[in-house]
């Protein structure tokens, strides 16, 4: 009997390991192989390259993981980022006023956030749905605004953002860094998120304890859609210019970093610190395969197959503790 426990626990310590930092060897494995295909992979030049390519994609991963360990799903990041890109350049065009165009392209994307939230909580219908649609005519409304073409901004403001200030220390590293720390307080701080663990654990549970679950499931859609409007903010600094086909996909390397990280997609498991793992992993993912010149069809193939291999690793690595914790209490119930 004390042999079974020992040996159970032993098992239990490795699967834990194996879930907790298998995701890093595997980073580090593959910045390795980057970087013997490609000499200039590991320079302080590329990281710098790797934070200010996937800043937008890290802070929305922030309001994805919210999302989804709420058990919902936002569908629309990307094409509500390119609609918002549009607006903030229609209204700098227009009056001049980078502050109020800057403005009006963080409240945009709460709007909408707020509207996707107040169809899936009061309306009734699915998040998936809900998120989709706005995916199609949010991308659709950009187009039309522009018709297709590219605004140019035209601002001190794009240069600044552009700078390196220290060595890898830029306005969208500061900016990265600051939303993930917004996150982390409200995740794991705040009333917030432990209604949204509380949520995603079980909903009609959560409404017989009391909790507002309508009120927090639209407030979380809020969060998302203002962290879109960060993520706006540095797309078109990078670009210097709004673009109606701007980051397509996004949204699903979002979701990928944050399930990759170790977010459960039925809700109420995951958090940040899971999310930052999983982005930095996708980041290193797409900039090393973006530096081997790849043709689309080559990249999307390994990229596709390097992602499904990191989920599989995840799936494996909770199924083995699920397994364990059943083979321990089988024992405690023969040996009983």
């Amino acid at each position: 009997m004390a042999n079974k426990i020992e040996k159970n626990n032993k098992k239990t310590f490795f699967a834990k390991t194996l879930q907790s930092y298998g995701l890093v060897v595997m980073i580090a494995v593959m910045i390795a192989i980057f970087t013997i295909l490609n000499k200039n992979f590991l320079t302080l030049s590329n990281f710098q390259n790797v934070i200010e390519q996937n800043a937008a994609l890290a802070i929305v991963a922030v309001g994805i993981t919210f999302c989804i360990i709420s058990t919902a799903m936002d569908l629309s990041p990307a094409s509500v980022i390119a609609l918002t890109g549009v607006i903030i350049a229609m209204v700098f065009r227009d009056s001049g006023n980078l502050p109020l165009a800057l403005v009006a392209g963080v409240l945009v994307p709460m709007c909408i956030g707020v509207f996707n939230g107040i169809l899936i909580t009061k309306i009734g219908i699915n998040p998936v749905i809900v998120t989709l649609a706005a995916y199609i005519w949010a991308r659709g409304l950009a187009l039309a605004l522009t018709e297709k073409d590219s605004i140019v901004i035209q601002s001190p403001f794009i240069n600044f953002m552009n700078q390196r200030i220290f060595g890898l220390i830029s306005p969208p590293m500061i900016l990265v860094v600051t939303m993930y720390i917004l996150g982390f307080v409200l995740l794991y701080r705040t009333r917030l998120g432990r209604y949204t663990y509380a949520i995603g654990g079980g909903e009609q549970a959560a409404r017989q304890a009391g909790i507002p679950v309508d009120l927090y499931k639209i407030f979380i859609f809020l969060l998302s859609g203002f962290l879109v409007g960060i993520g706006a903010i540095i797309t078109i600094s990078r670009m210097g210019a709004a673009q109606p086909n701007a980051v397509y996909g996004l949204e699903l390397d979002a979701i990928a970093a944050v399930i990759i990280g170790g977010t459960n997609l039925k809700g109420g498991e995951g958090g940040i610190r899971q999310t930052i793992i999983g982005v930095i992993f996708l980041a290193f993912l797409n900039n090393g395969l973006s530096t081997l010149g790849l043709r689309d069809a080559s990249f999307y193939f390994y990229k596709g197959m390097v992602i499904l291999f990191a989920l599989l690793f995840e799936v494996t690595s909770k199924q083995m503790l699920i397994q364990i914790a059943a083979d321990a209490t089988a024992g405690l119930e023969e040996g009983a």
